[in-house]
């Protein structure tokens, strides 16, 4: 993921600075910010505990509700497989109760080229320009806040590149996510599809990542 750009913040000031974007912008902001950032960082996401929606800063990589010491957990909870989340110990109770958006101004995903020696990186962004919402899942603990991003099946656009994407959400259903009341996961297991094609523009990058803002 890479950090927010004074691009971006000129288009949501061109916007009008609706309340929507204002709240994604201030989530960056409060966020961890930088090029390439890791699981296990901390980063800014936008949840809806106790019915307010509120920006958390938390630990990439989930801690389930259930854990009673960070030290219980022994995977990689990065990532959750949208298809598979309601079924999962780890994530299903997340998916009912916990949502989130981690919003980002774009992500690097890297494509293997047969014969090369090495993967070739993308930068992928909204053909918009306006920041990307991820939908994710997180847990509140005593130690801290931590959240993991759905991931998906590729789009057109995406299939070439990596056989997964992140569940990029719709800022129309964005309310219907965070809600905390919605407890049923088959009432939001629509949104956890490939986004269209349309929606996002994927650059090849002549240099490794980490050496400079994408341009």
């Amino acid at each position: 993921m890479g950090k927010i750009d004074k691009a971006v913040q000129a288009l949501i000031d061109e916007l009008g600075v609706d309340g929507f974007y204002r709240r994604i912008l201030t989530a960056m902001q409060e966020g961890k910010l930088g090029f390439s950032l890791a699981p296990t960082e901390q980063i800014a996401f936008v949840a809806q505990p106790h019915g307010v929606e509120t920006t958390l800063v938390g630990r990439w990589g989930l801690e389930p509700g259930w854990v009673r010491d960070p030290a219980q957990v022994k995977g990689s909870l990065f990532n959750a497989r949208a298809e598979s989340a309601a079924e999962k110990p780890s994530f299903r109770d997340a998916l009912r109760r916990a949502r989130c958006i981690v919003p980002v101004s774009g992500f690097y995903e890297w494509q293997v080229i047969p014969g090369a020696k090495r993967k070739q990186p993308y930068w992928i962004t909204r053909s918009d320009g306006r920041p990307l919402l991820f939908a994710g899942l997180y847990a509140l603990h005593e130690w801290g806040a931590s959240f993991t991003i759905l991931t998906t099946a590729p789009n057109g656009l995406m299939e070439p590149i990596h056989a997964r994407m992140p569940v990029v959400l719709d800022p129309v259903d964005v309310d219907r996510w965070l809600d905390h009341k919605v407890t049923d996961s088959r009432a939001v297991e629509d949104l956890m599809r490939p986004c269209p094609s349309e929606w996002l523009v994927a650059k090849a990058l002549t240099r490794p990542v980490g050496e400079g803002e994408p341009e």
